[in-house]
């Protein structure tokens, strides 16, 4: 594969990771945290399975409406590469969505297994359409192995949990609204009547009335917005050089992202477990959840490091390995595209507890500056004449070092009530 199909194939890569971030990959990581707090109580987690679901199904409408026209008129696609962008969306924002509802479930080496599996099914799949150059299926068969990932998890997700207890229907505690106590074993009611309803109802009913739909919902818009604007940011890096640089130039950053991005798709998922984690935590030692919290940090940031380091020291081996020569130029812009996303895994860990602790707002916040000085310094740094590939890297950079200064900053202020101002310190309602 030349240059300019690689630059081709990661700006749909792009344009997939970017849709999915509007609602599955949050929705996801709902999944992780309200699954695992539900475990953690003693809940039947299977009503929250069941919102979850009806959402995300939802949301895979939404995000092929708006990525069909967009791989057609803006990425100059055919059709049938716009059919295989919509299947990557939804298979790809299937499967980090599900993988989200196997990590708060607690069945790691469930799917430690399967991502193993699909991973290897993957890979056979995509020898023979490297081998007889078949470009125009490249995207089938990492499709194909998101597709049996998820597929699978929604097929058994509702397994193994008891039948749910009666409860009483009305509003979860958790939406009741601010300064409303609701004694155990009764709930809030919407309408007339005493506010409590009687046990009759039926435990499918009872069970569904019992998610915290208000919260959730809110969780996931804050959480969507700041993966959008976290994890966006190297994504529309690949869009604005696919767009402004020729196909030649677009393909060496192409393949810098080739081998900086798996690095960001690892530590997503180890965010995931540690949401559940901290959820856990959370629910049972709140006291000392911030100082584990702290050491985690400590520990994963070290050891980032160490990996992170490694690979740049590395970095014009692997692409020569991986690409060959024709490609060396793309070494100094992957060496910045690696620390910029050590900095967004870092980033990721601190998020993982801010979102566990009611303070997604903030993490949202401190993304959204990242992203936009992260924009500007890569449009400032091209319109001076800096070479594409490492303005968009240099971008990408700054605005995740801003992001994780912001983060790391929020966390280790713990009474936020005190230091910073009500509304950014209100826990989602």
């Amino acid at each position: 594969m030349g240059a300019s199909e690689l630059a081709h194939v990661s700006a749909w890569l792009s344009l997939a990771l970017i849709l999915s971030l509007l609602w599955p990959t949050g929705a996801g990581n709902a999944a992780s945290q309200f699954l695992a707090s539900a475990l953690a109580r003693g809940d039947d987690p299977r009503p929250v399975l069941r919102a979850l679901g009806s959402s995300f199904w939802k949301s895979c409408v939404v995000m092929v409406v708006v990525g069909v026209p967009i791989a057609i008129f803006l990425l100059r696609s055919d059709a049938a590469d716009a059919v295989a962008v919509a299947a990557l969306v939804v298979a790809y924002s299937g499967y980090i969505f599900t993988r989200g509802i196997q990590v708060g479930l607690g069945r790691l080496v469930d799917t430690s297994v399967w991502d193993l599996a699909t991973a290897l099914i993957t890979w056979v799949l995509v020898v023979p359409v490297f081998l007889a150059d078949l470009d125009s299926l490249v995207l089938w068969p990492i499709t194909i192995g998101y597709a049996i990932f998820g597929i699978r998890v929604l097929a058994t997700a509702h397994r193994g949990h008891p039948a749910p207890m009666p409860v009483s229907v009305g509003v979860h505690p958790d939406d009741a609204a601010p300064g409303v106590v609701i004694p155990l074993g009764a709930s809030a009611t919407t309408g007339s009547g005493s506010g409590v309803t009687s046990g009759n109802a039926t435990s499918e009913t009872a069970a569904v009335s019992a998610v915290p739909t208000r919260l959730l919902w809110h969780t996931i818009r804050w959480n969507s917005l700041g993966l959008l604007a976290s994890n966006g940011l190297i994504q529309f890096s690949m869009l604005f050089v696919f767009a402004v640089f020729p196909p030649l130039v677009a393909g060496l950053y192409a393949a810098a992202m080739a081998l900086a991005t798996p690095a960001s798709m690892l530590s997503q998922a180890i965010s995931q477990v540690l949401l559940a984690r901290f959820s856990h935590w959370a629910e049972t030692e709140p006291a000392t959840a911030h100082r584990r919290f702290l050491r985690v940090l400590g520990g994963m940031s070290a050891l980032l490091t160490v990996v992170f380091a490694l690979v740049a020291v590395a970095s014009g081996l692997l692409l020569q390995l991986v690409f060959g020569s024709d490609y060396s130029d793309a070494e100094a812009p992957l060496q910045v595209l690696l620390a910029a996303v050590l900095a967004f895994s870092i980033t990721l860990v601190v998020n993982a507890y801010l979102q566990t602790v009611g303070r997604t707002a903030q993490a949202t916040l401190a993304s959204l500056a990242g992203l936009v000085v992260g924009l500007v310094v890569m449009v400032v740094l091209a319109l001076v004449g800096w070479w594409g590939p490492l303005a968009a890297a240099g971008g990408v950079l700054v605005g995740y070092l801003l992001t994780m200064v912001l983060a790391i900053g929020l966390a280790l202020v713990r009474n936020t009530a005190r230091s910073l101002p009500r509304w950014l310190t209100a826990p989602l309602q």
